[in-house]
């Protein structure tokens, strides 16, 4: 049962008598193999997503903080004075207003 590498380049070993062992090794390498390459392209197919959603998160943060920075400049009673002004033409008082009492 002497194998030399000129019958194994030839593919003796896969016609003998014996074969079915062979046969039955290559078809389980075959197997994990291809199990070997779907989960390789699996985890590249998720390593992408991830990317894809890390970089969107990073974006609605952006947006998130630019949005909240606006709002807060809108809350701020200059800002408000300075459109009251513009919009409906109504003036700050510089003096506070006074209470009128009225005696029967």
């Amino acid at each position: 049962m002497k194998t030399n590498i000129k019958d194994i380049l030839k593919g003796k070993f896969l016609v003998k008598e014996d074969a079915y062992r062979s046969w039955n090794f290559i078809v389980f390498l075959t197997v994990l193999s291809l199990i070997s390459i779907t989960s390789s392209h699996m985890m590249d197919r998720k390593i992408r997503k991830i990317t894809q959603i890390s970089e969107e998160i990073k974006e609605l943060k952006s947006e998130y903080a630019d949005v909240h920075s606006k709002c807060m400049k809108m809350q701020l009673a200059s800002f408000l004075r300075k459109k009251l002004v513009h919009v409906n033409g109504l003036k700050h008082l510089e003096v506070p207003p006074y209470e009128l009492i009225l005696e029967d």
